[in-house]
């Protein structure tokens, strides 16, 4: 059954991509913020204790749930990274090492999170440092300190799809990109929780659902494109994973 349906999930993708390849409609507005198109969520105030910023807005979060909102950053950052565009990975990795970011980050030293493991990476996208560093040290690095957290893994991928799901949302409206940096972390929520799925003892159903999500995205990540799975699509998807979760 793994073998099957992940053989036909590239025809199932191909045909959505067939059909958003139409021109989108014009864009509503009753389902986004009222934000930049490349701007992540910002407020007037600095963030409070437990509070982290995620594409649907602040949250107050426990470490070990901060710690898979970043996790996610660091998935598409590596993505991305690995795609060449530099510029975007530098949003997603500095949320990771920059001063500014810190709060987000308390506590995560429980865990083991050492902020060295993201220091070959640029964070400032105005600077013009050429860096050839492997992405892999760090996308490892975040998964040892998920796995330190005490987390049941069933809990935090069904987290990470909450997430994804949000972020999607915020991200993605009439399968064209408004906010990437959203559309590329919902990204890296896929990816996380594929990974983590990987560790469960008799979850292939589970890790299929999440590998064909992941999919759903191009091949090179969450890249710019003008025409992306709608959100339907992606709802549908998840749900899916969500089913495959809640019978283990």
């Amino acid at each position: 059954m793994f073998n099957l349906r992940l053989a036909i999930a590239p025809l199932i993708l191909s045909g959505l991509a067939a059909c958003d390849a139409l021109d989108p409609p014009p864009p509503q507005t009753q389902k986004m913020p009222s934000a930049e198109t490349k701007a992540p969520v910002v407020t007037d105030r600095p963030l409070g204790l437990d509070e982290i910023r995620t594409p649907a807005g602040i949250r107050v979060l426990p470490a070990e749930k901060r710690v898979l909102v970043l996790s996610g950053h660091v998935a598409a950052g590596a993505a991305l990274y690995r795609a060449g565009d530099r510029e975007a990975a530098t949003s997603h990795f500095g949320r990771l090492t920059t001063d500014g970011s810190a709060t987000e980050r308390a506590g995560f030293e429980a865990f083991g999170f050492e902020p060295a493991a993201f220091d070959d990476f640029p964070t400032d996208p105005t600077g013009e440092t050429e860096t050839s560093a492997d992405p892999s040290e760090a996308e490892a690095h975040i998964l040892d300190v998920i796995a330190e957290t005490g987390t049941r893994p069933l809990d935090q991928i069904l987290f990470l799809l909450e997430q994804c799901s949000d972020s999607y949302a915020a991200g993605v409206l009439d399968a064209a990109i408004e906010r990437p940096l959203a559309y590329q972390a919902s990204y890296g929520y896929a990816v996380i929780a594929r990974d983590i799925a990987r560790q469960i003892e008799d979850g292939d159903d589970l890790l299929l659902e999440l590998e064909i999500l992941v999919r759903m995205w191009p091949d090179e990540g969450p890249v710019d494109a003008d025409a992306v799975a709608p959100e339907p699509a992606i709802g549908t998807q998840i749900a899916r994973a969500r089913l495959a979760a809640s019978i283990l």
